[in-house]
């Protein structure tokens, strides 16, 4: 049970309007309107005033603050996903690892196991490097590849990934802040 739940349960079971409550309890009348709507977490002194005018222990109030708002419940885990999510996206952008930036022309030639001869064909470009030379067969044909060179380019996927692995943890910090500050409020009174 919330501490707003708690307070106006408790006025209820004396029978008080929130006037005569606030009257005994020695506080403004809007005060206690804002305190029992969960607007409000009362400072140490109106937790004692309360106690008193309710005749309650005061673990009893105390306990009820403790309990974390839902959206208090919610913050440090999203806080943690954003911050897992953004630290990925900004290794993958800045690393390449899904969008390579790094391409290589082959030169590939057919040699005929038949008449020994050497054909020369068309240029292959691919992202994997498969090393200066290198020898695939197909239906019975070798083709010989030469490694002709490497051209680096500057991907813009890889630019968008690092953007929004940023502003991921961009937000994941504002999140853990945002929950820093709450805790200090609520734990202050």
């Amino acid at each position: 049970m919330k501490l707003a739940d708690k307070l106006i349960l408790l006025r209820k079971e004396k029978g008080w309007t929130q006037a005569i409550a606030a009257k005994n309890i020695a506080i403004q009348q809007s005060y206690l309107s804002k305190l029992e709507n969960g607007h409000y977490q009362p400072s140490n002194d109106v937790i004692e005033k309360l106690c008193l005018a309710y005749d309650v222990p005061i673990n009893s109030l105390i306990n009820q603050l403790k309990a974390k708002p839902a959206l208090m419940r919610y913050l440090l885990p999203s806080a943690i996903v954003s911050a897992t999510l953004g630290v990925m996206l900004l290794l993958n952008g800045y690393f390449a690892l899904i969008f390579p930036q790094a391409y290589y022309t082959y030169k590939a030639q057919v040699v005929s196991a038949s008449e020994k001869s050497l054909v020369t064909l068309n240029y292959h470009l691919t992202d994997n490097y498969q090393g200066d030379k290198y020898i695939e067969e197909f239906a019975g044909v070798k083709y010989e590849y030469t490694l002709l060179s490497t051209r680096e380019i500057k991907r813009a996927e890889n630019r968008w990934l690092m953007s929004i692995g940023s502003l991921l943890l961009i937000i994941a910090f504002s999140l853990y802040c945002y929950f820093r500050l709450k805790n200090s409020k609520t734990s202050l009174g």
